[in-house]
This record gives C-alpha cells, structure tokens and sequence, in this order.
C-alpha cells in the first residue's frame, strides 16, 4: 500500500519521498487515519510542526478512539511549549486508555513545565508507587526529582538524582535477553509506530 511504501522510505531516511507516497496514500483514502497520523509524525521530525498537527487532528478527527494520534499530538505541543493544550491531550489520552502510562508520565512532565510542580511530584509518585516496572524507571525519578528541586526541597531532589543516575552495568543489561529479564525496569525497549 501507499502507506507501507511511504514508512519504507522515512526508514530509509528518503523523507521527501516518504511525504509523497503519504499524500498518495491520502488522496487514495481521505478517510485513512493512519497515513494522516504517519505523515503528522515525519512531518514532526521534519521540523514541521503546524503542519504535523494538522495532519494529527486530521488522524483524531477520523478515527477519536484511536490513542497515538491524540498523544502524539501532544508532544509535538509540547516541543511548541503549548504546554496547556499539550496537558489536555496527555489528559485525555490517560482518561480514556489507563494503561497508556507514557500519557501518564508526559501528564506529570507537562505539569512541571506548566510550574505546577506539586501536581507533577503527585503524578510520579503515583507512577513509581502502583506500576512495578516504572518502580526504579530513571526517567521517572529525573522528572521528580526536578520537580522537587523546583520546590526548594533540595535534598530530596539531590538524593532523586543520585538514584537517577546509578550506573546499570553491562552485564545487567546483556541478560535482558533472556526471557526471565522482560519485566527489568532497565530493559531497553523499542517503540512500536502505530496509527
């Protein structure tokens, strides 16, 4: 499909032709959500932005259930330092999907840009407390332990970031690839594309 075509092009780092083949895959079907969501996130990593969230609300307005799309709009709000509307997306996202813990985290992180640092600690507090695999997550304790700094809780935020920071050895991380490693908080994991 044309859509197929144009993902095999952005991996091949051919983007301008990737845009092409999305358009095709456009005109082909307006309705297709996912080549609307396809093209709004290359546009995105093309420097793009007002044009990836239209190409983003398109993919919404088309298929309102699907997740990636709403969320992926907000981050490109928030590289926009939109970080009200980008809050609202990852908001949205998280109400109707509970699992959806980056919505979750990007929740917290849109917060703390907003200054709103209390509300974000309460947002990785609660991810670091309920989500086992997010337990130890140094991306969590990072976001935190900014927060708490934000809030003149200096300790605190040094002894976040000293747990942030720990070393996890090469050995550790070799055993991922056995199959009783899955569930480390350390393992390296590959984002799926969707739309």
């Amino acid at each position: 499909s044309y859509n197929n075509r144009a993902i095999a092009m952005a991996e091949l780092g051919d983007t301008d032709e990737a845009l092409e083949w999305y358009d095709k895959a456009i005109n082909a079907d307006k309705k297709y959500a996912a080549a609307h969501y396809n093209k709004g996130v290359l546009l995105d990593k093309k420097l793009r932005p007002d044009e990836a969230l239209k190409c983003l609300d398109d993919a919404i307005t088309l298929d309102p259930k699907k997740d990636n799309p709403r969320f992926y709009k907000g981050i490109v709000l928030g590289k926009m330092k939109r970080h009200e509307e980008a809050l609202n997306c990852f908001q949205n996202v998280y109400r109707n999907n509970r699992n959806h813990l980056d919505a979750y985290f990007q929740t917290g992180i849109q917060l703390a840009e907003l200054g709103r640092h209390e509300q974000a600690v309460k947002v990785f507090d609660n991810i670091l407390k309920k989500y086992e695999k997010f337990r130890d997550n140094a991306n969590v304790i990072y976001a935190k332990s900014r927060s708490k700094a934000a809030l003149d809780q200096t300790g605190e935020a040094l002894e976040l970031l000293r747990i942030a920071t720990k070393p996890v050895s090469y050995t550790h991380l070799r055993a991922h690839e056995t199959p009783e490693h899955r569930g480390c908080p350390h393992r390296l994991e590959k984002k799926n594309g969707g739309g």
